[in-house]
């Protein structure tokens, strides 16, 4: 990790305990019964996408179809991008269901570049300013006390709502160009620029996306009505995966650093412990939340656990918060979606106040 490394230690009677829980709680039967279901899922999953897909091009009629045929394919897209990819770029699936990983290129995002900025920074630096990327959004929103404040973000929390939409479509169109253009989206942890076979990958890759999301619609349906129907997909998309996102990480119980603060500390933070509080769970007790989004709303087991396959997720939540009350380690977690969104949105309105006095990146205490 370059410049960053050094600001983590590992091993801990918390992280041994928390790496214990696994082994003691899932069988090897169980990991494979897990990855039956998995597979199940995937399938179920990918059918929709298609039948979906099927249904706007050539079936869909009138606004109301066109509505109903946007919506199903964004939810399906993003079923896709929480289920299926997310577990096989993680590597929880087994080897053999990486392949998997490459349906998030169809989807029209590069799974290289994406592994490289979620598994290897937001993965070890999260919530961490000038580190994890997946907080930075200026000069569109102040997520973070160390980044800087500007005059804008006093509205954020009413106009990120809507920006969120526009999450997937920058990611498409400009993100994997620009990762491409410059070798990294984060010069104190650069990314290698794809060659070779993965090159090649990366552009077929791109060529079948816009294909399936372009050249065959403008076959079939007016060129304006591809164009506004691929918006609003990856608009709806964008809204899906960036408040998931949020809710899991930007929220008021979550806490947040900087690479200069820990560089600045006497001693070095310990993983798992930072991994737990500076996320949070959300609607870990209703199972739909919990199907649709591959567990994701269980995000701290997520993250101490991202080899392991969602479905395990909320067996593993019990062990884990005992775990964490044994340590003292802070246990976030919401108990309905509403709780969650209504906690992103004060802290939004929070980060959005001018701070009282300035430190780090222009961060502070907001005023009150």
């Amino acid at each position: 990790m370059g410049s960053h490394s050094g600001v983590f230690r590992g091993g801990g009677d918390f992280q041994r305990d928390v790496r214990a829980l696994v082994a003691s709680t899932l069988s090897p039967d169980d990991v494979r019964r897990g990855r039956r279901r998995f597979h199940i899922k995937a399938a179920i999953i990918i059918a929709w996408a298609l039948a979906s897909y099927v249904f706007l091009v050539w079936f869909s009629a009138g606004w109301i179809g066109m509505v109903l045929g946007t919506v199903s394919m964004a939810l399906a897209l993003g079923g896709i991008g929480f289920s299926i990819q997310h577990d096989a770029n993680h590597g929880a699936v087994g080897r053999r269901s990486r392949i998997l990983g490459y349906s998030l290129d169809l989807v029209g995002v590069s799974s290289y570049f994406w592994r490289e900025r979620h598994n290897h920074l937001h993965h070890t630096f999260t919530n961490v300013v000038d580190a994890d990327g997946d907080i930075d959004q200026l000069p569109f929103a102040r997520l973070a006390p160390d980044q800087r404040w500007m005059w804008n973000h006093q509205a954020q929390h009413i106009y990120m709502w809507v920006l969120y939409g526009m999450y997937a479509l920058k990611t498409i169109v400009t993100g994997d160009a620009i990762s491409i253009a410059m070798g990294t989206r984060h010069t104190s942890s650069p990314t290698p620029r794809p060659r070779g076979k993965r090159l090649t990958g990366f552009l077929i890759a791109k060529v079948l996306f816009i294909t399936w999301a372009l050249v065959i619609p403008f076959i079939f349906r007016p060129w304006w009505q591809v164009l506004i129907a691929d918006f609003v997909v990856l608009w709806l998309l964008g809204i899906l995966l960036a408040v998931v996102f949020q809710l899991a990480h930007c929220v008021e119980e979550a806490s947040f650093t900087s690479i200069s603060r820990m560089h600045e500390s006497d001693e070095p933070v310990e993983w798992a412990r930072h991994q737990v509080e500076t996320t949070a769970d959300f609607a870990p007790g209703n199972p739909l939340v919990t199907w649709y989004l591959g567990g994701l709303n269980f995000q701290i087991e997520h993250h101490l656990f991202s080899n392991v396959c969602h479905v395990h997720y909320p067996t593993l939540a019990p062990g884990l918060r005992e775990v964490c009350e044994r340590h003292g380690v802070t246990y976030a977690v919401h108990p309905t979606l509403r709780s969650a969104l209504a906690s992103h949105g004060r802290w939004l309105k929070a980060m959005g106040q001018r701070p009282v006095s300035p430190m780090g990146h222009g961060g502070g205490i907001p005023t009150t």
